[in-house]
């Protein structure tokens, strides 16, 4: 059995309380045993003391027991224990003794009411009784029998040792039964396990109806969920994998055209003319890899959970506009920069929101073109960055479907592969932030903005 065992677990905690049980009830079988001895052998010794009582005479106000020899004897006989008696005055006259029985620890309530007390007499412990008597003149006569504890403690050991045996008896078939419950009881998973085993490469959901116990139940229900949640990214997965072949097909195949017909061609200007076309193709290929293997990272950093740091949206928007002026020169697009002039700090990783605001301002250099500046900017309420551009600008109907992977409006020109904005929308995901498509203010022109949720 498993140290880490839920058999184990719930058998050492079932036998705790029955072993405290076991404990008690031997504990209280020791007392009863030990009651119900004494209060047995405590009646003989009320009858031995009451018979001698009734022999005892008054002559002339003195008191006497005649007691034949015989009688005596029969009296003291007793296979297991000694008996002791003393009947004397409470002036300290004795009138009939074998031993000195040494009086009771406290009186009686009554002159009549025996009293039972524990004593020694030569040495050994007895149990005794002591009864008064009333007499002539002042005195009291007082009876005192004791005994020797052996039957007692024979009977007390008998009594225990027949209760203790019941008591283990029914302990030794608890914990069996104890046992075989759990093990029925878990036997129940069984059928889960085997589901488990025999569907290793499927996500199908574990049974949980009326057979399932209802403390398992969530437990199913959580793993079932987690099944659910990995069939969907499975599922996507293999979408994505599925998508990015056909998309990586296309340029692959115009690439290889393109080397054989620059083989076949003999006339050198057309062959390099067919070459250029090539690098093109190719720099489209490399282009999309990048933006898969950028997805991809995304990804995996939406898994990890790694904690955020704060981060000033107004210093990640002025170093990116920097390190893109060049681009922007070369193109011959008008970057610049709208903000607050103030920090605005939200709870992000700094790295992702400078590939969201990358992907953006590459899409605003492909689809704008030359037709007017791009600005990124950062708003205070909410917290937020946005790069708008003066392009042709997205449908209304279309602007939800951009976020996709691999959409393209159709139609579109340029050397876009459709995963800049789903970049970003999954960026803005992790961050719990919003991502948003509209027209710009006024004019042609499309805003991309990544909202993050206000401060607190």
């Amino acid at each position: 059995m498993s140290s880490n065992s839920l058999r184990r677990d719930l058998l050492l905690r079932l036998l705790g309380p029955l072993l405290a049980v076991v404990a008690v009830a031997g504990a209280s079988a020791w007392g009863l045993a030990q009651h119900f001895s004494q209060k047995v052998l405590d009646q003989w010794l009320y009858d031995s003391a009451i018979t001698l009582a009734k022999q005892v005479r008054f002559v002339a106000g003195v008191p006497r027991v005649d007691v034949p020899g015989p009688a005596i004897e029969m009296f003291e006989m007793d296979v297991a224990d000694r008996i002791y008696y003393d009947v004397a005055t409470t002036g300290g006259r004795r009138i009939l003794s074998n031993a000195a029985v040494p009086p009771p620890p406290f009186a009686s309530e009554g002159p009549s009411e025996p009293v039972y007390y524990d004593a020694q007499v030569r040495g050994v412990g007895v149990r005794a009784i002591a009864l008064r008597l009333p007499a002539a003149g002042s005195e009291t006569v007082v009876v005192r029998v004791a005994e020797t504890r052996n039957k007692r403690d024979s009977l007390a050991n008998e009594v225990l040792v027949a209760t203790l045996a019941i008591v283990a008896i029914l302990a030794t078939s608890s914990i069996a039964l104890v046992s075989a419950g759990i093990g029925r009881s878990l036997s129940v998973l069984e059928p889960i396990v085997r589901r488990v085993r025999g569907d290793r490469r499927g996500f199908a959901p574990l049974p949980a109806g009326p057979e399932v116990p209802s403390e398992v139940r969530p437990l199913v229900r959580a793993v079932n969920e987690l099944l659910r949640e990995l069939s969907e990214e499975h599922a996507a997965r293999q979408r994505f994998v599925a998508d990015a072949a056909h998309q990586l097909r296309t340029p692959l195949a115009a690439l290889r055209v393109r080397l054989d017909l620059a083989l076949r061609e003999e006339d050198p200007r057309r062959q390099r003319e067919i070459l250029a076309g090539a690098v093109d193709v190719l720099s489209r290929a490399s282009h999309m890899v990048h933006r898969l293997l950028t997805l991809s990272r995304v990804d995996r950093e939406a898994e990890d959970g790694a904690p955020k740091e704060s981060v000033d949206l107004d210093r990640v928007a002025r170093e990116e506009v920097e390190s893109w002026i060049d681009r922007a020169l070369a193109r011959g697009v008008d970057l610049g920069y709208e903000g607050p002039g103030a920090p605005v700090v939200v709870p992000a990783r700094d790295s992702l929101l400078r590939e969201a605001l990358s992907n953006l301002l590459d899409n605003a250099f492909v689809h704008a073109g030359s037709a007017g500046p791009v600005t990124v900017g950062v708003t205070e309420r909410p917290p937020g960055l946005f790069v708008e551009d003066h392009g042709p600008g997205i449908p209304e109907g279309e602007r939800e479907l951009v976020k996709g992977r691999f959409y393209r409006i159709p139609g579109t020109a340029g050397e876009g592969c459709g995963l800049g904005l789903a970049i970003v929308d999954e960026i803005a995901r992790i961050h719990g932030a919003r991502l948003v498509v509209a027209a710009r203010g006024t004019g042609p022109g499309t805003r991309v903005a990544l909202e993050f949720p206000p401060a607190g």
